[in-house]
């Protein structure tokens, strides 16, 4: 197949782009810059808010995968993101519905979907989320909702939302990569109350390639793993160290309390703040039960063990000199 891709670069994009090419498909990336030829990609630059680089970019293929989106935890309205991750969403698809393209394969998020009530099994058929307007969470939705509304004869759509994506190859790292480098280092102080469901970067990346063919167009699937706190988390990352990791869980009403220190300190370094209030509801209002049974019927989605995968992940930082 010919295979045009956003994000290719990013974290699942560096697991899915070797599993494309191991099975013959040719591709298509779009680039900020240009990486080093790799025989069976062609690299392309441009802008995914501009309809003529869009056209151009989808012509003559049979697939369009979408993962580009810019990832924002602020407490206020970010309406650069929210424009990004909606406009070059419907754009594309609408492109690939001209172009005659087969399949859009767009990755959404888990948090494009209303979490609560937490304790009760949430699947495919829960309400989009109702959270702060044009955050990121509501730029998912928008961008999925978008994305559902061009299948149809000319294009089939399906839509893959991944809960917390963990696993090795994280070169940059990703935040979830960067707090377990952080937490095996013991460079972080303390955590917070709450946790997330994790998924193996690896089975995402294997769902991607099931959806070229499989699933039924028009439908979304959840990819889910396990469910886990922060504390439960760093436990598995010291039994692994071998190494007794003492982190105490800050109380809400402390961490809260501290979020004008930590944006008065982001703006005097011009770093990005430790944590945000979106940051820490992230992790105190998610699912605990996470539904991703359509996925592994369909796709053949296996999420495997989670402690397994951060065993693997910790391996491969300290293979490529992130960790000693």
């Amino acid at each position: 197949m010919k295979i045009a891709i956003t994000g290719a670069t990013g974290f699942i994009g560096s697991v899915l782009t070797p599993l494309l090419l191991a099975r013959g498909h040719q591709l298509r990336i779009h680039a900020r810059k240009t990486p080093s030829p790799v025989t069976g990609i062609t690299y392309v630059n441009g802008s995914l808010s501009d309809p003529d680089f869009v056209a151009r970019f989808v012509e003559d293929m049979d697939v369009v995968i979408h993962m580009a989106a810019v990832i924002s935890l602020s407490d206020v309205p970010d309406m650069d993101a929210f424009h990004f991750n909606t406009v070059s969403t419907r754009l594309l698809a609408e492109a690939a519905q001209r172009a005659s393209v087969r399949r859009f394969l767009f990755v959404s998020s888990i948090t494009a979907y209303e979490q609560a009530p937490y304790d009760t099994p949430m699947d495919e058929t829960r309400p989009y989320t109702q959270g702060m307007r044009y955050s990121y969470d509501h730029s998912k939705a928008v961008a999925q909702e978008a994305a559902l509304a061009c299948n149809g004869p000319e294009l089939e759509v399906i839509v893959l939302a991944p809960t917390a994506v963990i696993g090795p190859f994280d070169q940059r790292p990703s935040l979830i990569g960067d707090a377990v480098v952080r937490i095996y280092r013991g460079r972080i102080p303390a955590i917070f109350p709450g946790g997330v469901d994790f998924v193996d970067v690896r089975q995402v990346a294997q769902a991607i390639v099931q959806a070229l063919t499989a699933g039924t167009p028009g439908q979304a699937y959840i990819l889910s793993g396990e469910w886990m706190t922060l504390k439960t988390l760093s436990a598995h990352i010291a039994k692994i160290k071998g190494k007794r990791i003492f982190l105490p869980v800050l109380p809400l009403w402390l961490i809260m309390g501290l979020l004008p220190l930590v944006r008065a300190f982001s703006r005097l370094t011009g770093g990005a703040p430790f944590y945000t209030r979106q940051s820490v509801y992230n992790l105190i209002r998610s699912n605990r039960k996470i539904d991703s049974s359509k996925a592994r019927r369909e796709l053949g989605f296996n999420p495997g063990s989670l402690t397994a995968v951060l065993q693997d992940t910790i391996a491969w930082f300290k293979e490529n000199k992130m960790l000693p």
